[in-house]
């Protein structure tokens, strides 16, 4: 009588186990009429590249459901640095099962217009554009520390992310 009970008990902790370790999809999708690379990062972590993107293309990817200060930019051959430093930049932080917050962030420069969405989330709040290097402190996080409403949250776990350069 014992096995079955134990057996729950470990179904039970495996499914919790697996919801903390859900991934995140991020989709790029690149509507301008240039090439662009995604990269992404999260915090002091190492920098990812994705596939070159043709215009008019999408691709995807996943980051883990700890992906705290995480960032995303579009590689244009003039924005490619290992943080993204000098480029427009998708800020986000899944930082617990069901919490998740988001930005576009001009702070360190502008190369290409951007936008995000959720994806696959309940109860999120509208994601944000930033399509130009003058967008409103509603649009982007601007420097040096300017935010009108810029940060989206959605308490979803295992939301994922679209991110469109050149919205």
């Amino acid at each position: 009588m014992q096995f079955p009970s134990i057996f729950a008990l470990a179904l039970v902790a495996f499914a919790s186990f697996t919801q903390v370790l859900a991934a995140h999809e991020i989709r790029f999708r690149n509507n301008c009429n240039k090439n662009i690379t995604p990269r992404w990062k999260a915090g002091a972590g190492a920098t990812s590249t994705g596939k070159v993107m043709a215009a008019k293309t999408t691709w995807s990817t996943s980051v883990p459901e700890k992906w705290v200060a995480g960032r995303a930019w579009g590689n244009d051959g003039k924005c490619n640095n290992a943080d993204g430093a000098g480029c427009t930049l998708f800020e986000c932080t899944f930082s617990n099962v069901g919490f998740n917050q988001c930005n576009i962030s001009r702070v360190s420069g502008f190369n290409v217009g951007m936008s995000f969405s959720w994806i696959g989330g309940s109860g999120c709040q509208g994601g944000k554009t930033c399509s130009t290097s003058t967008c409103p402190n509603t649009g982007a996080w601007l420097p040096p520390n300017s935010c009108n409403g810029c940060l989206s949250q959605c308490n979803t776990g295992g939301v994922g992310m679209l991110v469109t350069f050149c919205p």
